[in-house]
Parts: C-alpha cells; structure tokens; sequence
C-alpha cells in the first residue's frame, strides 16, 4: 500500500508560474473504500529537487494495517526526468518498524541500507552491478520529461525499492479530460506493464500476478512547460480488485 502512494510524488504544475514548493495529496482506494492518504511537497531550487512526504492508511485499511511513514528524496532534473541523489522512507505498520536508505553516484545505486536487514531465501534472483545502472527510486522515478505527451509512454521506469529491481515500460493508450483544482486540461493514459529483474523470490505470487495479469494504467499531465509530465491518477490489479490512486489537491507556494 505505501509503495502504491509512494509513486505519485509529484504533482501536476500546469497553469503555475513555476512555484518554488508544490503540495500535493493523492488518495488510495478500492472498490470506493479508501486505503490510503498521502502528502507531498516538492521544492524546487535551480536544477535541485527535494520531495518530501508522508503516508498513512485510512478508512477501513487501518483497522487491518495502520501504517504510518515519512520518504524523502533529493536529486536534480535532468534530461529524462530526476536524477536521484539520495532516497529515504521509514514507516511502521502496527509494531513493525522499517527504514530504507538508497544512495546514488554517477546515476547508479551506490549503498542500500535495510533496517531490519532483508530475510535470506534459499532461491533468490540476486541483483547484479548490472541491475542497479541508472535504477530509479520509486518516488521520483515516476516524473518523466518528454517533448510531446504520447513521449510519455514511450519511456521504460527501471524500478528499485531497495530489494526489488522491476522494469515499468509504458504504452500509449489515449487522452481523457483531467480536473482537480489547479489544473483542467488533458491527461496522457499510458498502459503498464510490469516485468521483474531481481531482488525476489521465483514463484512469488503478487510478482507473478503483477507479471501475467494484473492490468495497470497511470495518468500523466504536463507540469506547466518545464518539459516534465507527472502522474495525476492510477489503477492497479490486484488478485483482490482494482485499487486506485487518485490526486484530489494541490498548492503551489513561492
């Protein structure tokens, strides 16, 4: 659930004279009960970004599961997006505690830190040097920069959260009209698909459903004319249902 939060970060900044903070809040549903709430606040200075934000489940999810966490990123734009320099979530969920640290260097992943370490499997697919080339962290990963919308979905997310390198290539499917408070326009819809690299287990069965069957799309809009599109909405399938992500605010502040 929080890595379903995690990805919309960013938020859109059409129709905004390039604010300097941006806060964002996206919800996370399923057959119409929500699940999960988020809150994110990017600031920006020169090329440099940092995305700062929280995650908690809500509603009926936390009867089951109250997790409550923080993520953190700093990097700078770049040609294809961010480039990330330093990532950092910590939540808990009930009495479980979880802190990830991933650091970068030259576009690749240079440390990572889990606090409790990751379990050791018998059969493993284990990450190579190879895997963590120019892997992006799911936060601001999910910001792309393209020429035109439809360059959206042309674009592969070299995905990693710490344990599990996965390949989130887009297709492009359409445009639908798109308004929350700040922005009315269009929105690019671009299909996903999800394929696994490494860092889990063969035969896993939420990999392998995410593999084979779950269908998933994500939204995108431009962030004002910065070049950069970012994510306004989502759905995902699960073995249990189709869960949504959702933005439903933003403010921009100099």
């Amino acid at each position: 659930m929080a890595a379903l939060a995690v990805i919309f970060a960013a938020a859109p900044r059409a129709a905004l004279a390039a604010p300097k903070k941006f806060t964002a809040g996206y919800t996370v549903s399923l057959y119409g009960l929500t699940l999960a709430r988020t809150s994110f606040t990017s600031t920006l200075d020169g090329d440099a970004i940092q995305i700062d934000g929280t995650i908690a489940t809500a509603g009926v999810a936390r009867i089951i599961d109250d997790t409550k966490g923080t993520t953190t990123v700093r990097g700078r734009l770049s040609k294809d997006g961010v480039a990330p320099d330093a990532f950092r979530i910590a939540y808990t969920s009930g009495k479980k505690n979880k802190r990830i640290e991933i650091d970068y260097a030259n576009g690749t992943v240079s440390r990572t830190l889990n606090v409790p370490p990751l379990k050791k499997h018998k059969k493993w697919v284990a990450l190579s040097d190879a895997d963590l080339k120019a892997a992006t962290d799911p936060l601001s990963g999910i910001m792309v920069r393209a020429e035109k919308p439809a360059d959206v979905c042309t674009k592969t997310l070299r995905y990693y959260d710490g344990e599990l390198r996965a390949d989130i290539s887009f297709s492009y499917v359409g445009k639908k009209p798109f308004t929350v408070p700040g922005y009315s326009g269009d929105a690019t819809v671009c299909n996903a698909r999800f394929t696994p690299v490494a860092g889990y287990r063969p035969g896993n069965a939420t990999i392998e459903y995410l593999k084979n069957k779950a269908g998933m799309t994500i939204a995108f809009v431009p962030m004002g004319s910065t070049g950069m599109f970012v994510p306004v909405s989502a759905s995902i399938g699960t073995k249990i249902g189709t869960v949504t992500v959702q933005a439903d605010r933003f403010e921009a502040s100099q």
